[in-house]
């Protein structure tokens, strides 16, 4: 609506003419023709991604490998357990797992253990990269794979997302479903975020946004929430039913986030006003069991990471690290893409209806 047409109505309605003209221009984004780009190339993953390998029987047998856990009792890091405790028995090593609950403390208190333990080797994953330093200076002097959130200055090696390339697979597929179904047109942009992990969290959402402008163009009204150290799900549901509350009306409101857990609680506070629908569904990770998401009315996309798998990246580099061999920087997860179409294919075992 141009400026002079604007005055007018305020002159002859009030400022109610203003209000309702804001509200129409904030309603819903159309992409104009030149912005819609349905001949945008895929991503293409980085080459530092590795290939999962089977593990060697007895190739770690009499090392001890501390384990900082992230937080157990959560579908990612449950599997990340199982998949190391597995190639613990295969590869002969043992392996001594303390739980960080996702606090700084409690992960400097895990390597001060392992310190005492004359561990051979740590496998790190804890929420705080800002904390990463102290935590390196109280733990011992051995070989460290970080898991998906780096630890400098210790770590010898990143195992984990490519969070770039795992977030654009998912910002190109919600763009060229935005492009062939809707015209680009949509209400909102909610990005459900982590500043606390650092440089994931900006590799993995940007590259999200990044992908999804190449096919739709800028991203209109963007909403981005932080939900605490690790993405965590309380935070994100508290601050989705106001987002909610604060966008009525708006039926298109693309959600992408950090991990499944926002998006859950993203669902959840959806329910609770009766607007699931309302939600189209950017997710980051895989859990075949996690069925309100892939069952969600408008899941489109997420990025596999398979944490089952991690260990077959992780234990045959530590093994190589301690025997002084050099190894790889960065060792990156072979991310696949998963939407509604193909993810029978991907996880056979899948059977959410």
């Amino acid at each position: 609506m141009q400026m002079g047409r604007m005055k007018d109505l305020a002159s002859r309605g009030g400022f109610k003419w203003l209000l309702v003209a804001a509200a129409l221009a904030l309603a819903g984004h159309t992409a104009k023709a030149a912005e819609i780009h349905l001949d945008a190339p895929a991503p293409t993953p980085p080459a530092e991604v590795a290939k999962f390998e089977p593990i060697a029987p007895g190739s770690a047998k009499g090392l001890t490998l501390g384990f900082t856990q992230l937080i157990l009792g959560v579908p990612f890091t449950d599997a990340l357990q199982r998949g190391m405790e597995k190639a613990s028995e295969t590869a002969g090593f043992k392996l001594v797992t303390c739980d960080s609950k996702m606090d700084g403390a409690t992960a400097l208190a895990c390597v001060r253990q392992f310190k005492t333990q004359n561990v051979d080797g740590l496998v790190t994953f804890q929420a705080d990269a800002a904390a990463a330093a102290n935590i390196c200076a109280e733990g011992p002097k051995v070989p460290v794979i970080a898991i998906d959130i780096q630890q400098k200055p210790c770590e010898t090696a990143f195992v984990g997302a490519a969070n770039s390339y795992a977030g654009e697979i998912v910002g190109h597929e919600l763009g060229m479903y935005f492009g062939k179904n809707f015209n680009c047109e949509y209400d909102a942009f909610v990005s459900l975020e982590s500043t606390a992990v650092g440089v994931v969290n900006d590799q993995r959402m940007g590259g999200i946004r990044k992908a999804f402008e190449a096919v739709c163009g800028p991203v209109q009204n963007l909403r981005i929430i932080d939900t605490g150290a690790g993405g965590q799900a309380d935070a994100a549901q508290r601050q989705v039913t106001d987002t909610l509350t604060a966008l009525p009306g708006a039926g298109k409101i693309i959600t992408v986030g950090i991990n499944e857990d926002v998006i859950t609680a993203a669902l959840a506070a959806a329910r609770t006003q009766g607007r699931t629908q309302d939600l189209y569904l950017g997710v980051q990770n895989f859990d075949p069991d996690n069925c309100q998401i892939w069952t969600a009315p408008h899941f489109i996309a997420t990025a596999a990471y398979f944490p089952e798998r991690y260990a077959d990246l992780i234990v045959p580099n530590l093994v190589k690290a301690i025997k002084g061999e050099k190894i790889n920087s960065q060792i990156l997860v072979p991310h696949e893409l998963i939407t509604p179409e193909n993810v029978s294919k991907v996880y056979p075992e899948f059977a959410c209806k």
